[in-house]
């Protein structure tokens, strides 16, 4: 039955994309938005529904997307339908495999796995919890991709170890959603944990001449990631309970049966690798050569140099998920389609002229949040977004007396990830991994992203526009 039940599902995918392009092919276009980008929305619609339904692999699926941008002429050329496969974001996810590899061909993964266990005593939930953490304080200060590969290589050896089942096992689930969760609350503590705080602050000084403050930026940013965190924790572990790690897991791993010794040359290598390219990733901040892809391609081919060796092309092969970088570069195709047909700006535009601005300032931002939120969880093209909206809501700001950073900062909070279906990148890297499946993100998600919406525009009103700190 319930093959029968998934067939049905994965048919029902591809009759909506129908549907949804065959209805965007017979609108006509308007002054307000042309008929390529009342197609581009159609698409994007199919292509959501199709990812929901299973009906093709997610990557795929975003080739298919990419296709038909092309051949129902809303974009001019093969290299403007297919430009997110030479995005930088797109090759980050390729280069960043190397992570994963690196713990998995030495004994580091094993350690740190002993590590886990031992400060966790057994306890499955308190470990779910200390992997978030670790996820957080990490994305405060590198990319929110990258402490995911980073944290995955912790979480995967650990699972394997552990003899969990995909598909069967909630600490699976908890441990690689939480670590996406983590890592996405981490990304907004701090102006260098995510490309987007860079983007979003140029865009602030360029329209006001102000530079942002290091600290004021920590004061919003670390207390909402300090209440929304245990909040996620709670509803991870109520959604999917974690199975309890048995003594003799426990045993297991702390016993002889996995005893390491002492480190030998190949463990010394990739421990090297561990450091230099997250320290690089953080110096990327301040110098432009260290930037997020250059340091991650970097790493994947210091993997195959010779006297380096640490891998063969065969074992890269099998641990790099193209299913992943075919996603990506279809979700950031059909995101540049949306922008250059004039579809984003017509969204952005109805909505602030729909008369929300109007209403009081914490109602309107409240509203505003919740929209955008929505918006990037099913088009999550965040660059996009923060381009669009950021410089009315700064003029917004300064019309209603509220500080431009107020804005500035919420809107990059809460459209730097999504908590109800995996599309964004923190949450696609561990949902392809196989330990969950597309609809356990909302399962899981659905309380945090209604409490984090929430935390992050009181707090956020609270420090701007009744204390005034920016």
């Amino acid at each position: 039955m319930s093959g029968v039940t998934m067939h049905a599902k994965q048919v029902f995918g591809f009759v909506a994309m129908f549907v949804c392009v065959v209805a965007g092919a017979m609108i006509p276009g308007s002054d307000m938005l042309s008929h390529e980008g009342i197609l581009a929305l159609a698409i994007l619609a199919g292509a959501i529904f199709m990812w929901f339904c299973g009906s093709m692999s997610t990557g795929m699926t975003g080739v298919l997307a990419c296709f038909l941008l092309l051949v129902l002429g809303v974009v001019p050329s093969f290299g403007d339908a297919f430009s997110g496969f030479i995005t930088t974001t797109t090759w980050f996810v390729l280069g960043v495999f190397c992570m994963t590899l690196l713990m998995q061909k030495s004994t580091l993964g094993l350690r740190l796995t002993k590590r886990f266990i031992a400060l966790a005593k057994g306890n499955s939930k308190k470990l779910v919890l200390m992997l978030m953490v670790a996820a957080a304080a990490i994305s405060s200060f590198m990319t929110d991709t990258g402490a995911v590969a980073l944290m995955m290589s912790f979480a995967l050896p650990l699972l394997d170890t552990l003899g969990a089942k995909k598909g069967s096992s909630n600490l699976g689930r908890c441990l690689l959603l939480g670590v996406s969760f983590g890592a996405l609350f981490g990304g907004f503590t701090t102006p260098i944990g995510h490309s987007l705080n860079v983007l979003a602050a140029g865009i602030y000084t360029q329209a006001t001449g102000l530079q942002i403050n290091f600290l004021s930026w920590m004061s919003y940013g670390v207390p909402i990631c300090a209440a929304i965190l245990p909040i996620a924790w709670l509803a991870l572990i109520k959604a999917f309970p974690p199975e309890p790690i048995t003594e003799e897991a426990v045993q297991k791993v702390l016993g002889s049966k996995f005893e390491t010794g002492p480190m030998d040359a190949l463990d010394k290598k990739c421990l090297a690798l561990l450091v230099i390219l997250p320290t690089l990733w953080i110096l990327g901040n301040w110098i432009p050569l260290f930037n997020a892809t250059t340091v991650a391609l970097a790493g994947m081919l210091l993997l195959f140099f010779p006297g380096i060796n640490i891998v063969t092309w065969s074992e890269f092969e099998r641990a790099t998920s193209w299913n992943l970088f075919m996603f990506f570069g279809g979700v950031l195709s059909i995101g540049a389609a949306i922008a250059s047909t004039g579809a984003a700006d017509f969204i952005a535009t109805l909505f602030l002229q729909s008369g929300i601005t109007a209403m009081p300032v914490f109602a309107a931002l409240l509203i505003i949040g919740a929209f955008l939120y929505l918006l990037h969880t099913f088009c999550p093209t965040s660059p996009s977004w923060v381009a669009i909206f950021l410089p009315p809501m700064i003029t917004y700001a300064t019309v209603v007396g509220i500080p431009p950073f107020l804005p500035t900062f919420l809107i990059v909070c809460l459209i730097a990830g999504s908590y109800l279906v995996p599309l964004c990148p923190a949450l696609n890297m561990t949902f392809d991994t196989g330990w969950y499946k597309f609809s356990d993100t909302a399962k899981a998600g659905w309380i945090t992203s209604i409490a984090f919406v929430a935390i992050a525009v009181a707090w956020s009103y609270a420090m701007g526009g009744i204390f005034g700190i920016y």
